[in-house]
Formats: structure tokens, C-alpha cells, sequence
């Protein structure tokens, strides 16, 4: 009975032994197993990690793209009147504002929509890109018309100034030629007569005065029947009149004169004498005796008389 009892108390305790032992066997193999699985999931931890990293890095740099070409257009200058085609630009500009906005905000992983953000970007950029060229394009255009612009005001300058200038000479030979044809009075002589025609001895015996000049020769001048007027001034400009109406004009002033004479011009040298009766008693004074014809002045000499 004894050795019955011992005999199933070894055998209890070789069966303990050994539900220990497989036990143990099992918590080994459990823990190798843990660890293989921790090392799995550290590796996959890595994995993904690196996998995240490198969204973020293509993400980061997809936003440092787009912020390159959004800082590119908006320190670009708009150099254009176009107001539509700003307009369109202005848009454009905000759109990549908007969509930048969101790239920044979307997370790493949503592959899907940064793509979708990078594509739209992409798009607005081929937009703008198309709009400056335009721009360009256009501002070339204005350049080079600006440049014809001004070739053509420089010619038309240079003609005027060429005109103005051939309008100076042709005035100044218009003076010339006006001055040529202006008639010259010369070797102008006063004698002063009593009233038997003789030569007065004293002032108080002055009857008639007596102006021979000579008409000088005159290619250019206008031929044919002309009038010379005559003004008889003292030195206090007190001018010797003649009864009745006797007026000309002269530089748009209408003048007395004191005697006038017609006479026939054929170019050639003329002499020509014009007398004067005295009206009035004549004082000691300087007399000067001026000659108009064709609304000129053609002499003018001043005599002493005492």
C-alpha cells in the first residue's frame, strides 16, 4: 500500500514536472514568437515612418515649388493697359494662393488629393505662364510700335523742322525780294523861291518851296503809273499843309501830306522835282522833308533853313 502510494506520488510529480515543462516550453515559444512580432512591427513602425518622411519631403517640396512660382508672378511686373488680361492674371494668382493654402493644411498621406492639388496647380501655372506670355508678347508689340512711333515723329519733326525752315527762307526771301522792289529816293535838294520863282534871299521872302530827288533805278520794283506823297515837317513836328483834303495811308496810319506828285515808272532812273506853296509865314527851324510812294518810305532829308 506504502509503495502503491509513493509509486502515484512520482508519478504526480513527473506529471506536474512535465505540464511545467511543456508550459515553459510554451511561454518560450510564445515570447519568441512576441518578440518576432515586435520586431515586425518595428520594422513595419520604421517602414512607415520612412514611408510618411518621404511624403512629407515631396510634399514640402511640391509647397516650396509652388511658393517659388507664386513669389515668381507676384514679383513679376505687369507691365501692360490691359485691363481684361490683369484681371485674368489676378485670378490665376488667386487661385494658386487658395490651392497652396490647402497643400499646406492636407495631410502627408492623402497621396490622392496632394496629387490632385499639384495637378491643379500645374494647370494654373500653364495658365499664368500662358497670360505673361502674353504680356510679353503684347509688350513687344507696344515696344516695337512705340519705337516705329518715334522713328515716325522724328521724321515728321526732321520735315517740319525742314518745312520751317524752307517756310523761313522762302519768308525771308519774300522780305528780299519786297525790300528789292521798294523804290529809293535819292540826291533829295531843297530850294526855297519867292514868288517870282527866283531864289528867295531871306526866309520871309520863302513863297514856294522846290524838292528835286532822283528815283533810283529798279529792276524788281512794280512798273507803271505811281503817286509820291510828301511830308514837310519842323523840328517841332509841325507839318506844312496844303488847303483841302490831302491824306494817305501809311503802316495803317491815315497822314496828312504837304504836296504829291504822279508820275509813270518804267524802272529806269526817274527825276523827279515836286513843289510846295507856302501858306503860312515860315520861322527859322530845321525842315525835313520825307518821301512816300506804295505805302513805303523812300527818302527823307532835313535842311536848315535861317
Amino acid at each position: 500500500m506504502a509503495y502503491l502510494t509513493a509509486t502515484m506520488q512520482k508519478r504526480d510529480k513527473i506529471i506536474i514536472i512535465s505540464a511545467f515543462s511543456v508550459l515553459g516550453l510554451l511561454l518560450v515559444i510564445a515570447i519568441i514568437m512576441l518578440l518576432f512580432q515586435h520586431r515586425e512591427i518595428e520594422s513595419q513602425s520604421a517602414e512607415i515612418e520612412e514611408i510618411t518622411a518621404v511624403m512629407e519631403f515631396e510634399k514640402q517640396q511640391s509647397i516650396n515649388e509652388f511658393e517659388e512660382m507664386q513669389k515668381q508672378y507676384e514679383d513679376y511686373y505687369i507691365n501692360t493697359s490691359n485691363d481684361s488680361l490683369l484681371k485674368l492674371i489676378d485670378e490665376e494668382k488667386q487661385k494658386v494662393q487658395q490651392l497652396l493654402q490647402e497643400l499646406k493644411t492636407v495631410k502627408a498621406t492623402n497621396t490622392r488629393r496632394i496629387a490632385e492639388l499639384k495637378k491643379e496647380l500645374s494647370t494654373v501655372r500653364g495658365v499664368l505662364k500662358t497670360y505673361v506670355e502674353r504680356v510679353d508678347s503684347l509688350n513687344t508689340v507696344n515696344s516695337n510700335l512705340r519705337s516705329e512711333n518715334q522713328k515716325v515723329r522724328r521724321q515728321y519733326e526732321e520735315r517740319s523742322r525742314e518745312l520751317e525752315e524752307q517756310r523761313a527762307q522762302a519768308e525771308e526771301l519774300d522780305k528780299k525780294v519786297t525790300m528789292a522792289s521798294i523804290l529809293e529816293a535819292s540826291d533829295i535838294t531843297l530850294s526855297t523861291l519867292n514868288d517870282r520863282g527866283k531864289k528867295a534871299r531871306s526866309i520871309k521872302k520863302v513863297a514856294k518851296f522846290q524838292i528835286d530827288f532822283r528815283i533810283l533805278r529798279n529792276i524788281t520794283a512794280e512798273r507803271g503809273r505811281k503817286t509820291i506823297y510828301m511830308r514837310i515837317t519842323d523840328k517841332d513836328e509841325n507839318l506844312l499843309t496844303s488847303p483841302g483834303e490831302n491824306h494817305f495811308f501809311f503802316e495803317g496810319m491815315d497822314l496828312e501830306y504837304s504836296a504829291k506828285k504822279d508820275f509813270d515808272f518804267s524802272g529806269e532812273t526817274e527825276d523827279i522835282t515836286i513843289y510846295y506853296t507856302v501858306n503860312n509865314q515860315l520861322k527859322e527851324s530845321t525842315y525835313t522833308i520825307a518821301l512816300f510812294t506804295d505805302g513805303n518810305l523812300i527818302g527823307e532829308k532835313s535842311f536848315i533853313l535861317e
